[in-house]
């Protein structure tokens, strides 16, 4: 089986909403949330027999929406959404389910 698994996708781009191109949008939510869904829901029957774990690193700005950012805001704000309603479903199976919400480290 497998025990643990920890998605740590994250791509960016900086636009406010007025400017930023549907497209931009879609590509970071390709990778930072329907790629963590898709990898989660991958190997969920690995970690749920094994009542292992997953670990899904979002951000801050998954919490709190930010100008210019709105692209990785949402995506984020999405895989936040995605662990909590995960969490409540697995923790019947034993399975784990733990958000990681790191700050700012450009700005330092």
């Amino acid at each position: 089986g497998l025990w643990g698994l920890v998605n740590n996708a994250g791509v960016s781009t900086f636009g406010e909403v007025e400017f930023a191109s549907l497209d931009n949008y879609k590509k970071v939510a390709e990778v930072n949330l329907w790629g963590t869904v898709r990898v989660t829901k991958a190997f969920l029957p690995l970690i749920r027999r094994a009542k292992g774990r997953v670990v899904n690193i979002t951000s801050m700005l998954g919490r709190m929406a930010s100008p210019s950012r709105s692209c990785y805001c949402i995506s984020k704000f999405g895989v936040a959404a995605f662990s909590d309603c995960l969490r409540q479903e697995m923790y019947r199976w034993g399975v784990r389910v733990i958000l990681i919400e790191p700050s700012n480290f450009v700005a330092a």
